[in-house]
């Protein structure tokens, strides 16, 4: 876990100003733990690429949200992929062979 002190080292242009906008926002979930926030390490990275989209490349903070939520989606749409590999990787020879004549048929189009 790291603390708000630790993050706002972390980047050295993050200011208290930018995390508790993007909590209000909902771009970021702290944990409360003691007398402050804690963060998960997925909420460090994604309050450096939050950061980075702000001051280095200029983004506005609607700008910032389309990004983080297509983000959202390649990440939950690869997790999806994943499993659904692992799923079909477990099923029988003929199985696997019949999903992959189907999808090759699906490619020709």
């Amino acid at each position: 876990m790291t603390t708000l002190d630790e993050l706002l080292q972390s980047h050295r242009r993050m200011t208290v100003v930018h995390v508790e906008r993007w909590v209000q926002r909902g771009l970021l979930r702290p944990s409360a733990a003691g007398e402050g926030w804690t963060f998960e390490p997925v909420d460090v990275a994604r309050a450096c690429l939050l950061a980075d989209l702000t001051d280095e490349m200029g983004f506005d903070d609607e700008a910032v949200e389309t990004v983080v939520d297509l983000l959202d989606q390649i990440h939950t749409l690869r997790r999806q992929l994943r499993d659904l590999g692992q799923a079909i990787s477990g099923q029988p020879p003929e199985t696997r062979e019949a999903i992959a004549l189907a999808l090759s048929k699906l490619g020709g189009r």
